[in-house]
């Protein structure tokens, strides 16, 4: 038989807990009794917002409210009335008043109704632990003497005593099997009885634990078939159940009669107890003779917690193996097992998204930062060394072919040009002269001058041409502003003005290395410029840089793109965004793409796989 430990961890029961409760059985103040059995109810249960305590002589009243929490505060009209229709109809009422819980449970002894307990817990609902709590804070307020009937005080201080040595008694050993036959043979002779038996859930029955005073057993034995049979009777119909029992009683008790009959006992009372769906319990009291009425509420009342603390011991003790099946197939037992509505919900959402992520394809797209530039750059640069007369236009202007844009002077040249002019004019007349006199030799040196005259003629024309500046095409000018440079010399070579034409741009995008080997030259895409971020333009891939550039901590490729259409207002240097299409991908993969490539990359950074 299995071995199991009651000793662990925090969830243990504290035999602390069971003492305040027995020093509280000794004080002789009613209203301050009443107010620390509120407090350790409250602690208890995790928080009351409100609760009523009204009691009165039995049956007949009137009942009077003796304590309430917080203390000394009335409590609501709803909370009255739910406690007054639990005295009504003398048995517990459960209802909501908006978000808030409202619980009222008849006070009996001895079946006689002795008042009311009416409380609004801070919780949504209450819990089987939270349940047992106030019936054991019930069982020991009525161990007090304001509330005993037909019963001296020594006598129930006894009973209380007896329940706290039971509770003590599961707690001195490490071994849960020695620790339920003590439990078992020390009630089995407090209460008189012929024989005790303790058990739990398995699988999906009930299975016999142990016995008491007995150390082993067969389970193929009838008494042992005969004892599970009626305890899941018990757990069946979720209470307890006692042959013979009333006959006006819809309780079912089959088993518990053929128990009775095949053993020979008398009396028989299971008492089941419950944790949640998978961990519950039964014990079941069986006695020769017709037990006395104290012995079978005693039973009725020991047998719920005493329950609890070994099916508490039972849990902990699970073994690694036990505790990691009991995980794995709790989720399956929601999902496939009744209730657990939201489980369920939960489940089919879960699948829902599964499947869709597992069938569902998009566009799978990169996207990229990009910026326009102009499809040719034109730089204006200065022709001769000279200084800058005029400047008409400056940079982010719009200029037509022929537009001037600047000038420089050009006193210098045409007063060269007078001074060559003049040579020109001697030299003609000194040809004429020699052609007239027949001297063929003086002839050929002049006309080589003249020549030569000519030629810087020419030259010093094509200069003077040349200090205007014009634009060679409706352009943008994109560098260039000389508006504070008036009068200062310029060098040759010197750029002066840079120009973009208006009506065609090309699309730079910047990809990072990781999205580089998904683009070829003749994708399409969409752009979206910052300036205008409700006009999407289409484009096409046109060229694929092989050379990369490290900017803002990545290496990024310089890939260029053809516009679809140019729109009024774009100019080179705006930024946006680009997406290029690539394909049609299942979305998990797209969604999933950047962290399992560094996953990827980590794995083989780190380990080499």
């Amino acid at each position: 038989m299995k071995n199991d430990s009651v000793k662990s961890n925090s969830d243990t029961p504290n035999p602390e807990k069971y003492m305040h409760w027995f020093r509280l059985l000794n004080e002789e103040s009613d209203p301050v009794f009443f107010s620390a059995w509120f407090n350790l109810l409250n602690d208890g249960l995790g928080g009351i917002q409100e609760g009523v305590l009204v009691l009165g002589p039995a049956n007949t009243g009137p009942f009077e409210p003796k304590a309430s929490w917080p203390y000394k505060t009335p409590c609501s009209e709803p909370l009255i009335a739910v406690a007054e229709q639990a005295l009504e109809l003398c048995r517990p009422v459960m209802q909501r008043a908006g978000s808030r819980l409202l619980f009222a449970m008849p006070v009996v002894k001895h079946n006689d109704l002795l008042g009311v307990l009416a409380l609004s817990p801070c919780s949504p609902g209450l819990s089987i632990d939270q349940k047992n709590w106030i019936q054991w804070g019930l069982g020991w307020l009525l161990g007090h003497g304001s509330t005993q009937v037909g019963a001296s005080e020594g006598e129930l201080n006894e009973r209380l005593i007896l329940l706290l040595e039971l509770l003590m008694s599961s707690l001195d050993s490490d071994d849960l099997e020695h620790a339920a036959q003590t439990v078992l043979s020390q009630a089995s002779v407090s209460l008189e009885c012929d024989r005790i038996a303790l058990g739990f859930a398995h699988k999906q029955g009930i299975r016999l634990f142990t016995l008491a005073n007995v150390a082993e057993f067969s389970r193929k034995i009838d008494l042992v078939q005969d004892l599970e049979a009626a305890m899941e009777e018990a757990v069946d119909q979720g209470e307890a159940v006692c042959w013979p029992g009333d006959d006006a009683s819809l309780v079912i008790r089959d088993a518990h009669q053929s128990l009775a009959e095949r053993q020979g006992n008398h009396t028989l009372l299971s008492i089941p107890f419950i944790r949640d769906r998978d961990q519950y319990g039964v014990l079941t009291f069986e006695w020769a003779d017709t037990p006395s009425s104290e012995n079978l509420e005693l039973a009725t009342a020991i047998a719920p917690i005493l329950g609890q603390v070994l099916l508490k011991g039972r849990i902990h003790d699970q073994g690694p193996l036990d505790m990691v099946s009991r995980l794995l197939t709790a989720p399956f037992k929601r999902v496939l097992g009744a209730g657990y509505l939201g489980t369920k919900i939960l489940a089919t959402c879960a699948l829902a998204l599964v499947l869709f992520f597992s069938l569902a394809t998009g566009d799978f797209r990169i996207d990229t930062n990009t910026r326009l530039e102009g499809a040719l750059n034109r730089a204006l640069a200065t022709p001769f060394d000279a200084y800058l007369e005029a400047a008409i236009y400056r940079a982010g202007q719009v200029v037509k072919a022929g537009d001037l844009l600047a000038k420089l002077d050009d006193r210098d040249m045409r007063l060269e040009l007078v001074k060559l002019e003049s040579q020109e004019a001697q030299y003609t007349r000194q040809l004429q002269l020699a052609q007239a006199n027949w001297d063929s030799g003086q002839a050929g040196v002049v006309a080589a001058q003249l020549a030569q005259v000519q030629a810087q003629l020419n030259l010093v024309n094509s200069m003077l041409q040349r200090t205007e500046v014009r634009a060679p095409f409706d352009a943008l000018i994109t560098s260039g502003d000389l508006s504070q440079d008036l009068g200062l010399p310029v060098s040759k070579g010197q750029v002066l003005f840079e120009l973009a034409p208006l009506a065609n741009y090309r699309l730079v995008l910047d990809v990072p290395e990781a999205d580089i080997g998904f683009l070829r030259v003749g994708q399409t895409g969409e752009l979206v410029l910052k300036a205008f971020p409700d006009q999407p333009t289409g484009f096409a891939v046109s060229l694929i840089t092989p050379l990369a550039e490290a900017r803002d901590g990545q290496n990024l490729f310089r890939v260029e793109a053809r516009l679809d259409e140019i729109t009024e207002g774009m100019r080179p240097g705006l930024e946006g965004v680009a997406k290029v299409s690539v394909d049609e991908r299942k979305l998990i993969w797209i969604w999933t793409r950047e962290l399992r490539y560094w996953l990827r990359l980590s794995l083989w950074k780190w380990f080499g796989v």
